[in-house]
């Protein structure tokens, strides 16, 4: 039994309390939510995003849980603020790669600078970060690092071509990083989220998705933010949420084929109705 399920949920916080924890992508949405989470199970924080006013009043939220909490102002879209956010954070004891944005476009009308755009801070960023905090944990045989994907990176959808490109790129840089240090005390876990209720979905525009994956409601960050945590006390190596979606990505790894024309014909005719 995993060990998130085996712990009482009142106990939860005494497995990472005093833990270091960087969250990037804190300002907002579920990097927010997961700040706020991290910092009721205890753990000290170091956060960071590119709106500085909104990562203090989230470091406000977090000390009410009498946790220490440091904001960065950092682009993870640069090679340098990632450095810069890991020197300054000290010893990690969990690195949340979680930063990102999407703009959805059908890949003949996408603009290359939103394209590029998203390939540094949802890939890119992650991969500059982790190469910054690895060589502490590997010297200390400890640490876990949390990629948080999407199951836009497990199945390509319709308009949302370069969103995936990135998230794709992430599970597999997620899954070789995973192979690589297995056995030298680093953890590698992610969590990949269909839907949030964020502004995430609302700025890259919902309703370019296919109109079939719109039938899976959206979730909460904070549901998001949990799972996030969990995987930080247990390392599972994949959650995907919620529910339906994880179903229906596990048919998709079975047929795929099959997964991608039911999502075809059941968004055309949502889209004729």
């Amino acid at each position: 039994m995993p060990l998130s399920k085996s712990v009482n949920a009142i106990n939860l916080p005494l497995i990472l309390r005093g833990k270091n924890v960087v969250i990037t992508g804190a300002s907002s949405g579920i990097g927010r939510a997961t700040a706020l989470e991290f910092g009721r199970r205890g753990a000290n924080l170091v956060i960071a995003a590119r709106r500085g006013e909104l990562l203090d009043e989230v470091a406000r939220l977090c000390r009410e849980h009498s946790v220490n909490c440091t904001t960065v102002v950092a682009d993870v879209s640069s090679r340098n603020d990632c450095k810069r956010l890991i020197d300054s954070a000290g010893a990690i004891d969990i690195l949340v790669n979680n930063a990102g944005f999407a703009v959805f476009d059908a890949i003949e009308n996408a603009n290359p600078d939103d394209l590029e755009a998203m390939i540094r801070s949802n890939y890119l960023g992650a991969v500059w970060c982790t190469q910054a905090a690895l060589p502490q944990m590997l010297d200390r045989g400890d640490g876990t690092i949390i990629n948080v994907a999407s199951i836009a990176g497990l199945m390509g959808y319709a308009r949302m071509g370069g969103y995936c490109a990135t998230k794709f790129a992430m599970i597999g840089f997620t899954e070789a990083l995973r192979d690589e240090v297995i056995g030298r005390g680093v953890r590698v876990a992610m969590v990949c989220p269909g839907t949030t209720e964020t502004n995430f979905f609302a700025n890259a525009e919902r309703g370019k998705m296919p109109a079939a994956s719109r039938l899976i409601l959206a979730i909460k960050p904070e549901k998001v933010a949990n799972a996030i945590c969990d995987s930080a006390v247990d390392g599972r190596y994949r959650r995907i949420l919620p529910f339906m979606a994880a179903i229906y990505m596990r048919f998709k790894e079975i047929s795929p084929r099959f997964a991608h024309l039911l999502m075809r014909r059941v968004s055309a005719l949502l889209e004729k109705g």
